[in-house]
């Protein structure tokens, strides 16, 4: 079959080569070229796609340079920080983000979603509450999506996120082995992020020479204060105050923390270590060793990739693990 060239689509269209350039270009309006030329351009330039540079052409003619991002709650400190420094990159690029937010909810995130599709975004970042990905294929091929911090398992849906399971087995490790119990608070055990962080959790109890308790494992649905929740039925059910307590995120963390100071517990009373940093760490009345995402670079590994995946370029790998740093606040 022959190759079209931008000339052949040129003739097609009743054109000139060099409007048709202006228009792959995106530079219909510094060259006033009106919507009618464009799409006929763009239209008879579809019957070609299936050739790779007649494909990015279409792509660059048609970018709206937004990118659409949701994202589960708007008030989680690192979802917030994502949000900041993702639209810090976006903005030096002219690229406008389109937020929304789901609220942890499946249905929210899919009406957001097309929403968003409905706003003809370049590409989705989700940091998604589904449970599987079939709306997600659903809409790849014509709009590229990402997973940031969590993915779904045997998805082809590319992510990017922190790495959890080796750092959490060597925090805790060095700790389980002193104090002999160590408590395990959660919610959503079925999200990749947390479900790592569990793994992580039960290899560093085994590295410390311990077996495994089922009831240092308290995991249920997400709530409103789900961690002071937990620590209150904890403290209820033991009659005393845990020697050491781990949360997979920072929300979590928050809720042990005010019921801590809420009871008046003694900061040496207790060993707390979290998944997650904020700024207000090194400011807390007890003392967390915290596990740190490297914000900076997993956001602008996301970038890359998503702006990758809509010039429809094949990622290097599907799921990209960013090392995080731990941080030892406590020196007990």
């Amino acid at each position: 079959m022959k190759k079209i060239k931008f000339k052949d689509i040129a003739k097609m269209a009743g054109v000139s080569t060099t409007t048709v350039s202006h228009i792959f270009n995106g530079n219909v309006d510094r060259h006033r070229i009106s919507d009618h030329t464009r799409l006929k351009v763009i239209n008879i330039a579809r019957q070609y796609q299936h050739q790779p540079n007649i494909q990015r052409a279409i792509i660059k003619a048609t970018r709206t340079k937004t990118i659409g991002v949701i994202v589960p709650d708007m008030s989680n400190i690192s979802f917030s920080l994502f949000l900041h420094k993702l639209e810090t990159i976006a903005s030096q690029k002219g690229i406008q983000l389109l937020i929304a937010c789901s609220h942890y909810d499946s249905t929210q995130e899919i009406t957001s979603a097309q929403n968003l599709l409905q706003r003809k975004v370049d590409g989705i970042i989700t940091i998604t509450s589904l449970i599987d990905d079939n709306f997600y294929k659903q809409i790849q091929e014509e709009t590229p999506v990402l997973f940031y911090d969590r993915y779904i398992h045997n998805s082809n849906i590319p992510c990017v996120t922190s790495e959890s399971i080796q750092s959490v087995a060597d925090l805790v490790a060095k700790k389980a082995k002193v104090l002999g119990e160590f408590y395990f608070l959660a919610a959503d055990s079925q999200l990749s992020t947390i479900n790592e962080r569990l793994i992580g959790f039960k290899q560093g109890i085994q590295q410390a020479g311990l077996t495994i308790n089922s009831d240092w494992i308290l995991c249920e649905q997400y709530q409103e204060n789900i961690g002071y929740y937990l620590t209150e039925k904890l403290v209820a059910t033991l009659g005393r105050i845990p020697k050491a307590i781990f949360t997979p995120s920072g929300n979590l963390l928050e809720g042990v923390l005010l019921y801590l100071k809420q009871q008046q517990v003694k900061r040496q009373d207790i060993y707390l270590c979290s998944y997650d940093y904020n700024l207000y760490h090194n400011l807390l009345c007890y003392d967390v060793d915290i596990i740190a995402q490297n914000y900076d670079n997993m956001v602008k590994i996301c970038f890359r990739s998503i702006q990758s995946l809509i010039e429809r370029k094949q990622l290097k790998q599907q799921l990209t693990y960013i090392k995080p740093r731990t941080i030892y606040y406590n020196q007990q």
